[in-house]
């Protein structure tokens, strides 16, 4: 064997034919591996490699070389030789990777074997990661890709890195729902389980595990662990409906008794209190990385039963203070404080705070504010009917009366030494109906003492409250607690000494209208420390009690709180023992005759009716949601607890590097930053100066010379690892090469795909690209011109249709608003005449090449309507020039604001570091960096300020009340900085009306049409209508002096129309600056304006004007334009002027419209806002005059007072009830805040803000 190379090098030299070749190389094969023992056995091996991989041997002998000695020689070797040889063989042919596509893969499964039965996860799941999957050269199937996404997905889950792991499963997404494979299927629930287990998403973990515990595929000891996970991660769940529902789903399940879970999920779903030691012995069945610690200092497992005993006690108070709930929960009050503010805000507990007086109100279910009105009522009927038998028979009350006493003495006396473990003794006390005073008089005493077996000596908890029964109405009691047989000795013994201390307190009718705290405190701490409050066979605490009776041996109360639901009459079981119950009227041991009543004289005037005894049962709560001025904290949770994942769980983009840029910001901190004098933009410089500006990966495909010209700039290519890969076209082996990549986005892979606009040579490829992976949503960020210069050809058609190649693209809707159109494409393909592809295209049109916005908010607005529309269902092309700078931008900023919709945290620098792994040069500027900044803090702020049309109709409330939206607003106008150098110069500040408001430069028309004595100066302003046309502008009523200024507006800008939004009183500042009848004329300057027609009727003026330019060298007329004047005769009509003024603008063909008021601000504004937010609400059907008002206040900062942005809701209510409510799935109620207007034009209330305006 010393000369095996030459053997090799002979064997290639003789010309040999493949098969021959193939054969020889085989029995040399065969004579290196007869003795692997051998220690020269890998060399041997390593230059068998060197020789097959050579050029001089053709491919297809060198293929069936390779495959060969991995499927039937290296198997007869040890571990290590077959590793290193393996290794040896990947290393040789990496440089000719694509030659050998299927030998690489096999290879690398090949080591993933031996890694995997040496359990090395991590380096198994390596090397598979290196297998050609994406860019392979030869279709793989789905069925192949997917198996090794999900192998190596569940080897990083074996090495403990569901980051890692996360990344292939999301890339395994993609293809799971392609395969019929079963076995595959449930591979990738598993892992995607085990995943969302990790991350902490325990409700969806639990609905996953569950899922796979009752596939019959899995086997029976399979299916039970996956049960035992699946009641595992519902325990560890944030409290709230979700986890309530799981729970009760696994409740059910018979199998559950069988896990060693059940204990704790019989505790929770019951609603019991759980006790540190229960919780103890729970977390001996937990993983490590369920043991881990959340930010607040808890682990996962102490939260969740924080939580949990939270809810549980919501069920047996009505309210607490803090310090009572911090006692209760083992937490100091700061931390229940906060814990329950979360819940609150996350909809998972029902309540408010009352901060002031530091206590936790709860809020029951409708259902027992129905047994409470139950309650109250039966209680006046009982009264009622016994006050009649007293007027009717006073002395058979007494006498009757008398027999109960006597009765209720033997009993008692005949008990008086009967032990505790033999019976229950409760003592009953009818109501007294007659005095308001108790007294310590034998003969007032009327109690009956009833002896019951109770077999079980257990503390059977409260079922759920939409399981209890009803109490029937016939009967009513109180109950007085003694004794407990569930309780030892010493806990009866301090659990009588808690009650007597507790009885010594007094309680007046007014402090009963009231939820009293008194004594929780004591209570609660005193049955912690007994063992009363955490062991299983224990009561609950007790709730605060009402006295009812002073005597110094008997001593009875009742429940004041109403969260507890009213019990049977037969039996009710408290919070202290099972107690049977004795009907004042109706139990059997009573003679209910004539003669065995018996008296008690009382006057009347005394009697306090049966249902006040029950006031701290059925009287309302002195402090409602409503009413209260506190507001409950609204925080943000750490990790998300019961939201739907969309289609996958990542959250970031694939990157195999660990050394990621970070700079983690919490939202709090980033909200601070818009309102500081100083924004921190050099600080945010610096930060965008750690990114990396050099290539990070490998641009082969992209590099290649029948390539090159696909790119439209030199610099920016694509990404091998990370490019979209087209189908390749028969006749064009290269064609499967466009300039698009990739980019990941919250909690998706593959969400984004960032490309440079097509041109003439990439259009078929790029349509190509949209009909491969079914795009339906394209996001455009750049205009077809900009600077002179060419951005983007029109890939789609003016009207008609619009041939590419086999393509046929038809616009089916075109949609055009201020800042953006919205298209609806219809793609066909002619070689798949019956499959339609639509798609719809967002194109901003507001936004410089390599700079900004002035404004965040357009942007924002854009965003918001993309979002709506949106459904995750294929990737989202994203595309602007080159595909990098607003591309980048527009992407982060979508991506990270999905974020802060569930973390309160953002980290741009590290989205944007990963974005630029996928693609060079995300985000190409500082200036579009700090952009990217302010539009998120802008975004993040605003987040609440819009709603739905149909919440706005049937709610009360705003996500952000109106005051609070105002409010930011304005600090929002104080980042904002106007010039007024035209308006404050000499020449033009007579031309002002009012001194204050006045027109910025950046938004005041220039005039143009020369005059003497004039300048280009006016107090106007350029305001956007919500669609593309008409623009406003608006105006002040021009002065005296100002008049022939207001004319040249008109002409020069093209205006058609002209909205006089108040009656005008003609005094000595303000003239007409029209003729008074039809046929006169006026003139100012070169302008003649004859009056061509005038009618009116109530709500309006409608005047008709000609205006004649005349030309001052040759007095003819060069131009006649006809302009429309409407003048609005009373506000109070102001909706239907607004209807019909929006209706005139669908089918406006001008192109300006002035709005004109006395001052150029108050009626103007509010009337383009009113119209910009109705035009708004009836197209996308949310109500956001926010991003209304914004914007029109970036042109005049006066517009919009707080009055008049208050009023605009109820405005908007009103125009819906009016003119839309026939479009509303749910109508408001009558109770409803938003009731139906009244009269025949206008609402009351829309007048009366008409009146303060």
């Amino acid at each position: 064997m010393a000369n095996i190379a030459e053997q090799l090098q002979q064997a290639v030299n003789k010309g040999l034919s493949h098969k021959e070749l193939i054969d020889k190389f085989k029995s040399i094969l065969d004579e290196i591996i007869k003795d692997p023992k051998q220690p020269q056995t890998v060399d041997y091996l390593k230059k068998f490699l060197d020789a097959v991989v050579d050029d001089k041997i053709v491919l297809v002998a060198s293929r069936q070389l390779l495959t060969d000695l991995c499927t039937s020689y290296l198997t007869r070797l040890s571990s290590e030789q077959a590793k290193e040889v393996a290794l040896y063989a990947l290393e040789r042919i990496a440089a000719r990777a694509i030659s050998f596509e299927d030998q690489v893969g096999l290879y690398r499964n090949f080591l993933a074997d031996i890694y995997e039965r040496e359990e090395n996860w991590r380096e198994a799941a390596k090397v598979l990661c290196g297998a050609p999957l994406e860019s392979a050269q030869k279709p793989l199937s789905s069925d192949y890709k997917l198996k090794t996404y999900l192998r190596i997905a569940r080897l990083y889950l074996e090495d403990d890195d569901p980051v890692q792991a996360e990344v292939f499963i999301n890339r395994a997404s993609l293809l799971q729902n392609e395969t019929r494979d079963e076995e595959l299927q449930i591979l990738y629930r598993a892992c995607y389980a085990r995943i969302l287990d990790y991350k902490r998403k325990f409700v969806e973990a639990a609905q996953r595990y569950n899922e796979l515990s009752l596939k019959s595929i899995v086997s029976g000891e399979e299916r039970m662990k996956a049960l035992d996970n699946a009641l595992i991660c519902a325990i560890l769940a944030p409290a709230g409906p979700h986890r309530s529902r799981m729970l009760g789903t696994l409740f059910k399940d018979e199998r559950s008794q069988r896990s060693p879970a059940h204990s704790m999920l019989n505790k929770m779903y019951l609603e019991r209190i759980i006790s540190p030691h229960d919780a103890k012995q729970f977390e001996s069945l937990l993983s490590e990385h369920q043991k881990a610690t959340t930010p607040d200092g808890y682990t996962i497992l102490q939260r969740a039963v924080i939580e949990h005993n939270l809810v549980a006690v919501s069920k047996i108070y009505t309210n607490i203070t803090f310090a009572e709930l911090g006692g209760l929960l083992g937490i100091p009050s700061e931390k229940s404080e906060k814990i329950a503010s979360q819940m609150i805000s996350e909809g998972r507990l029902s309540g408010f705070v009352d901060q002031i007086e530091s206590v936790l109100h709860f809020q029951a279910s409708e259902q027992l504010a129905q047994w409470d009105r139950r309650i109250e009522s039966f209680c006046v009927q009982v009264n009622q009917v016994l006050d009649k038998i007293q007027a009717v028979h006073p002395d058979w009350c007494q006498k009757t009366m008398a027999l109960v006493e006597a009765k209720i003495n033997a009993a008692t006396n005949d008990d008086d030494d009967t032990p505790i473990a033999e019976t229950n003794t409760t003592t009953v006390k009818p109501m007294d109906i007659n005095n308001n005073h108790t007294t310590n008089n034998d003969n007032n005493r009327r109690s009956v003492t009833v002896s019951i077996t109770d077999d079980k000596h257990q503390y059977q908890p409260l079922s759920r409250r939409s399981e209890r029964i009803q109490p029937p109405m016939n009967t009513t009691t109180l109950v007085q607690y003694t004794s407990n047989p569930s309780l030892s000795d010493q806990q009866e013994q301090n659990r009588q000494h808690h009650h007597h201390h507790h009885h010594q307190q007094t309680t007046n009718d007014e402090e009963a209208s009231t939820y009293s705290f008194r004594n929780v405190t004591k209570k609660l701490q005193h049955a912690k420390s007994s063992g009363e409050l955490y062991q299983p066979s224990a009561p609950l605490p007790l709730p605060p009690m009402t006295k009812i009776n002073n005597d110094e041996n008997e001593i009875k109360y009742q429940p004041q709180h109403s969260s507890e639901s009213p019990q049977s009459s037969t039996s009710i079981r408290t919070r202290a023992a099972t107690t049977t119950v004795v009907p004042i009227l109706t139990h059997p041991t009573i003679n209910t005759s004539d003669e065995t009543f018996n008296s008690i004289s009382t006057s009347s005037s005394n009697k306090i009716p049966l249902w006040k005894r029950f006031k701290k049962i059925i009287a309302p709560n002195k402090r409602s949601k409503e009413n209260s001025s506190i507001k409950v904290p609204t925080l943000q949770f750490n990790e998300l607890s019961t939201n739907e994942i969309n289609r996958t769980v990542t959250d970031g983009v694939i990157n195999n590097n660990n050394n990621l840029l970070q700079n983690p910001l919490k939202l709090s901190e980033l909200r601070t930053w818009l309102f500081s004098k100083s924004f921190p933009e050099q600080r945010i410089r610096d930060e965008y100066e750690k990114l990396p500006t050099e290539p990070l990966h490998s641009k082969t495909f992209a590099f290649r010379p029948e390539n090159k010209l696909k790119n439209r700039f030199n610099a920016i290519e694509p990404y091998d690892h990370s490019r979209v890969v087209l189908k390749t076209l028969s006749n064009d082996p290269s064609s499967d090469y466009i300039n698009a990549s990739y980019i990941d986005g919250y909690r998706a892979s593959k969400l984004y795909i960032a490309a440079q606009a097509p041109t003439d040579t990439t259009l078929y490829d790029f349509y190509r690209m949209i009909w491969q992976l079914r795009i339906q949503t394209i996001i455009m960020v750049t205009r077809l011109f900009e600077d002179g210069k060419h951005k983007c050809i029109q890939y789609w058609p003016d009207e008609g249709e619009k041939r590419v190649n086999d393509f046929k693209i038809r616009i089916d809707n075109e949609e055009k608003y201020a800042d953006y159109t919205i298209r609806k494409l219809i793609i066909y393909n002619q070689s798949e005449p019956s499959d339609v592809l639509q798609v719809k295209q967002y194109h901003f049109l507001s936004w410089p090449d390599h700079g900004c916005l002035s404004l965040c908010t357009p942007l924002l607005d854009f965003r918001q309507r993309f979002r709506a529309d949106y459904k995750p269902t294929n990737p989202i092309l994203v595309h602007c020039s080159a595909g990098v700078g607003r591309s980048g931008t527009f992407i982060a900023l979508d991506s990270l604001l999905e974020r802060a919709k569930y973390q309160d945290t953002i980290d741009v620098l590290e989205f944007t570091y990963r974005m630029r792994q996928n693609r060079v040069y995300m985000i190409q500027t500082a200036d579009q960096y700090v952009f990217l900044y302010r539009t998120l803090i802008e975004g993040i702020l605003t987040m609440d300020a819009s709603i739905s049309l149909q919440e706005f109709m049937t709610t009360r409330k705003l996500h952000m009340d109106a005051k609070s939206q105002y409010k930011l607003l304005e600090q929002l106008q104080s980042t904002v900085e106007f010039s007024y150098q035209g308006a404050l110069d000499p020449a033009n500040v007579h031309k002002n009306r009012v001194e204050t408001i006045l027109a910025p430069d950046n938004s005041r028309p220039y005039l143009m049409t020369q005059v003497e004595k004039t300048t280009d100066y006016i107090n106007a302003v350029f305001v956007n209508s919500y669609r593309q046309t008409p623009n406003y502008i608006v105006t002040q009523y021009p002065l005296s002096h100002t008049c022939i200024d207001f004319w040249r507006l008109v002409y020069d800008h093209n205006v058609s129309i002209i909205m006089l939004l108040e009656p005008i009183l003609r005094d000595s500042k303000t003239i007409y600056y029209w003729p008074t009848g039809v046929g006169h004329v006026i003139s100012y300057g070169p302008f003649d304006i004859v009056m061509m027609s005038q009618k009116e009727d109530e709500q309006l003026i409608e005047r008709v004007f000609e205006l004649k330019y005349i030309n001052k060298n040759t007095f003819a007329t060069d131009r006649t334009r006809t302009i429309r004047q409407f003048q609005i005769k009373d506000n109070s009509y102001l909706l239907i002027i607004v209807k019909r003024f929006l209706k005139e603008m669908r089918t406006f063909n001008g192109q300006n419209v002035i709005l004109q008021c006395l001052n150029g601000a108050t009626w103007s504004g509010y009337f383009a806002a009113l119209c910009n937010s109705i035009d708004k609400m009836q197209t996308e059907q949310i109500v956001d005059p926010f991003k209304i008002v914004r914007l029109l206040r970036f042109t005049r900062p006066q517009f919009i007072d707080q009055d008049q942005y208050e009023n605009l809701f109820v405005s908007i209510r009103d125009y819906v009830q009016q003119y839309m409510s026939a479009t509303l799935t749910h109508r408001p109620s009558e109770n409803s805040f938003y009731v139906e207007p009244s009269g025949e034009h206008q609402s009351t209330t829309t007048n009366r803000v008409i009146q303060r305006l």
